[in-house]
Formats: C-alpha cells, structure tokens, sequence
C-alpha cells in the first residue's frame, strides 16, 4: 500500500491575504483507492482525478476529515466523474457538514469570488470505525479538537502513516481563528493523540509543498500552539502576539493565517462579558 500526496498551491484571496496549501491523499492498494479530503478548486480537482485514473485503481471511497470547505467542495465534481465512489465522513462531521453547508457555501463564495468550486453533496455517515482498501484496515478516529471540532484522521497500521486532517500543520501557519483560547488546550491533546501512535508518515491537512511528509511535523505542531497559548496570555496585543511568533517561525508559509488567527484571538480577550 501507498499513499500519493497531492498539495495545492497556495491561493492569493480576491479581497488580500492567502490561503494555505492543502493537501489531499489517495491511498493505494493493488486494485483499490481510497481519497482522503477533496480539494476546492476545479484544476486541483482535475489534478486529483488524473492521478487517480493513472493509478489504474478503483476509487470506492472519498473520506472527508471535518468540515472546512477547502477539504470538501471537490465532492461533487468526483462523484460526477466516479459515480460508483460513496462519500462518507464520521457520523458527527457529517452532522457538522449537513448543518453548515449553505454557510461554507457562502464562504467560499465570499473568499473566493468565483475561484473556489461549488457543492451541494453532503458525506453519509460511516458505519463503524474503519474504511478498508482491498483487504487492509484503515482506522478512522474521531478527535476532540483541530483548528475546528469535530474532526477526524485515518491511520494506516500497515504502513504506520497517519492523515492527519487539519490537526497537524507542516510547515504552514495553524489556522486559530476557528477555534477560541478554551478548545486550544485540547487542540494539544488531540495531537498527543496522534504523537501516541507512533507514525512514521504524517500528512498535515495545510503543508509547505517544500516539505516532507516526517513525523516532526507532529512535535513541530505541538510546539507551535503550545507557544501561541503562552503568548496570548502576555502580550499585549495582536500585533505583538504575531511579532513573536513570527520570530519564531520565521519559514511558515501564509502569515495571513497567523495574523487572522492573533486578530480573532484579541477579539475575544477584549470581549465584555455578559
């Protein structure tokens, strides 16, 4: 078994910022093919597509890890093209996705301004803990917490590979904004979670395309938040908060990221209560 990694180039937004590479996963086995996440765009998508005929593989299965509309709004565009495929997520992200998809819908939109493609399709549940490629196991595991809730990765055993979704960064400034000062401690536990199944491949949901696939991204990311909770609580202002980091993390890829995140994260502090 194989997995061949396919990472998007970064996108400069129509109204200023960008937005990070992302990453898509096919998992290979002799006769059969399982997609992990989708990409958003029709000439990623094509991209995705050809790799997949190439293989000479069936696709039976495109997994979806959560529910940001980067790692989804391929799905209509496959399943045109591979009508026999069945799209599924964890019971509680496909919740997440019925619930939230006209609002991803108008995101998108919004952000893109025409760019990004469209999708109505919404990923059925999966019944049980596991996809399977030929006669090997893929485990899928729900988290607590990644740059949204809920979220889901896949571990391949086999090959001791993780996709990790968007609760590992590689190399790419983590996307905070989703997420608020109370889910970032269980954001560090979920990839405790991942660091504890000893992977020696683990593919980030966002990554630097000059990057590999080495399990120090999981340390990278732990390191990363770590040191973001740290710095909300003392300093001063979002600016500040995005100097240090910066300082620290001079090689990410997308501050835009970083600076929303920082910015968002101020809002909140400053926010009254009641």
């Amino acid at each position: 078994m194989e997995v061949d990694v396919y990472t998007c180039d970064a996108v400069d937004l129509p109204r200023g910022g960008t937005f990070s590479p992302t990453t898509c996963s096919l998992i290979l086995g002799e006769n059969e093919a399982v997609l992990v996440d989708t990409q958003y765009r029709a000439a990623d998508v094509d991209e995705v597509i050809q790799r997949i005929d190439t293989s000479g593989r069936t696709l039976t299965t495109i997994f979806v890890t959560h529910g940001h509309f980067d790692h989804y709004f391929g799905l209509e565009m496959l399943l045109e093209r591979y009508p026999a495929a069945r799209a599924v997520a964890t019971p509680a992200v496909a919740a997440h996705i019925a619930r939230n998809i006209v609002a991803e819908r108008a995101s998108a939109a919004r952000f893109f301004e025409g760019q990004a493609l469209d999708n109505t399709v919404v990923p059925e549940p999966l019944a049980g803990g596991a996809l399977w490629v030929d006669e090997s196991e893929l485990r899928v595991i729900d988290l607590e917490q990644a740059d949204i809730a809920p979220t889901s990765i896949v571990h391949i055993p086999s090959i001791d590979t993780v996709i990790a979704g968007d609760a590992i960064y590689n190399g790419v400034n983590p996307f905070l904004a989703a997420s608020g000062p109370d889910d970032w401690p269980k954001w560090v536990a979920s990839v405790g979670r991942i660091a504890g199944l000893e992977p020696t491949t683990v593919i980030a949901g966002h990554k630097s395309p000059a990057r590999s696939d080495g399990a120090e991204c999981i340390e990278e990311t732990r390191h990363y938040l770590a040191s973001f909770i740290d710095l909300f609580e003392t300093c001063s202002d979002s600016r500040e908060l995005v100097s240090r980091m910066t300082d620290l993390y001079p090689d990410h890829v997308n501050p835009s990221a970083l600076v929303m995140s920082a910015v968002t994260a101020f809002k909140q502090k400053t926010r009254p209560e009641g």
